[in-house]
């Protein structure tokens, strides 16, 4: 074990020299010539046993600018997918505002080593401490503190506890390849095309989605008996009053319209309800848990949140896990939807304030592994999960200034459309699908819209191209 935690301390002492200095030897086959190099400092270390754990090292470098080099190593038998370092420099005085830094290193095999240099323009911190929250998954983390001199090293010893070997050890949620078949459906605001149910029929989709005009999923039950039926009526949504007392109301209000439609799979509450902090979150998971229970008294099962697109925020998500924890006890499923634009690509591997940065996440696209495998795997409650709502909305980009509508605004322009923008829209519902399927919890995703070719949604409508949607299913 001595033999151990000796190479562990060479692996990272060797990491920080390759990340904080420049080469100080070097020799060229034409010209070969020597730089004289320095010993910076030697030390010795206590002899101390290395089990199962992450090793983290600080090392603050003097000088103008300051610099602080981190090395991670990770000392398990397990791959850490998505790890998050937060370093807060602050000094004493409170008043003083501290400065932030994430790192993310990215997946860590067992025995393998990253590094990052984060300099400091206006030199070090007159008796300044380093505050490091390391974490890999919602509640399994700590925080670590170095307040020691610039010219100081540091070496933490994070041991695994059982909780952090739990998540560590499970599987990876998100495949390699993607299996079964296509999980490409469609979200229906009127059936008010034949070419629906033709779709329905040829197609057999993974879901379909519909608002409002429900008893025509009876036919799509009929025909294609697989598919997965989700519905919703539209309704007020005040966040307001007592939150138990409010889903009771909900349900009894629909209960009898609920009774009657038998053909629905899944029934959906509020659509995309609106949450700015924890507290409007904590209010909306106290609905959603009592409207799942009092459905679940009716013997029918519940689609809970509806989430719209990048929302809600990841220092927002963690209360809903107490209607997670319910609706996985009665058998719910998780919705969400998801957009991006200018295409379904955009964002994908972009970061989400205060979570780790994983190249197969996506800030609106596949948002939705980031709360799986940082919250709901993490704590034992990875439900099914439904996109009730996806495709190309241009809505995404009105921060940018930027207006467009659906996709036949983001490819065309808001022209009529073309076989090329057709192929193109096409192609990105594919590799979205390819995507999907490569996460055996996502029953299916709904793209938004068809039956409203002349209406509210018409950039968005899709009920003239259902022919392609049908080959696109049939091609997996």
């Amino acid at each position: 074990m001595a033999r151990l935690h000796r190479l562990t301390i060479a692996i990272l002492v060797l990491a920080l020299l390759a990340a904080a200095l420049a080469p100080l030897a070097y020799a060229e086959q034409q010209d070969p010539r020597v730089i004289d190099s320095e010993v910076l400092h030697t030390g010795s270390l206590p002899e101390a046993p290395l089990g199962g754990g992450l090793v983290l090292q600080g090392t603050s470098l003097p000088g103008d600018p300051y610099r602080y080099v981190l090395t991670l190593l990770n000392h398990t038998e397990w791959t850490v997918p998505a790890a998050r370092v937060l370093d807060r420099y602050f000094p004493p005085d409170p008043d003083v505002a501290e400065i932030s830094n994430e790192w993310f290193p990215r997946s860590l095999e067992p025995g393998s080593v990253a590094s990052i240099v984060l300099s400091f323009a206006d030199g070090a911190v007159v008796e300044g401490c380093h505050q490091l929250e390391v974490s890999v998954a919602d509640g399994l983390g700590t925080i670590l503190m170095d307040c020691s001199p610039p010219g100081s090293t540091t070496i933490w010893f994070v041991p695994i506890d059982p909780a952090m070997e739990a998540y560590l050890s499970q599987p990876p949620l998100t495949q390699v390849e993607a299996i079964d078949g296509s999980k490409l459906g469609i979200h229906v605001t009127s059936n008010s095309s034949p070419a629906i149910m033709e779709f329905v029929r040829e197609a057999q989709p993974a879901v379909v989605m519909a608002v409002g005009d429900i008893g025509w999923l009876a036919d799509v039950k009929a025909a294609s008996p697989e598919t997965i039926t989700v519905a919703r009526f539209q309704n007020e949504q005040p966040m307001e009053g007592d939150p138990v007392e409010a889903a009771q109301a909900f349900v009894a209000a629909h209960a009898d319209a609920y009774l009657t439609h038998p053909q629905v799979d899944y029934w959906l509450g509020w659509n995309e309800p609106s949450i700015d902090s924890r507290e409007d979150m904590a209010w909306f998971a106290e609905f959603e848990a009592e409207r799942t229970r009092r459905m679940a008294d009716l013997g029918l099962s519940v689609a809970i949140g509806n989430f719209s697109v990048g929302v809600p925020e990841p220092s927002e998500f963690e209360p809903f896990l107490a209607a997670v924890a319910v609706a996985q006890e009665h058998g719910g499923v998780l919705a969400l939807h998801e957009y991006s634009a200018p295409s379904m690509r955009q964002g994908v591997g972009a970061g989400v304030p205060g979570l780790q940065l994983n190249d197969q996440y996506g800030a609106l696209t596949l948002r939705y592994r980031i709360w799986y495998d940082h919250y709901l795997r993490a704590h034992d409650l990875v439900i099914p999960l439904i996109i009730t709502e996806a495709g190309i909305d241009g809505g995404v980009l009105v921060k940018q200034g930027i207006t467009m509508g659906g996709w036949r605004d983001a490819i065309d322009g808001g022209q009529e459309y073309s076989p090329a923008a057709v192929r193109s829209y096409m192609e990105q519902l594919s590799w979205y699908d390819e995507e999907l399927r490569r996460d055996p919890y996502v029953l299916g995703f709904a793209v938004f819209n068809a039956g409203d070719p002349d209406g509210e949604w018409a950039t968005f409508d899709v009920t003239s191209i259902l022919q392609e949607f049908t080959d696109l299913i049939r091609s997996k």
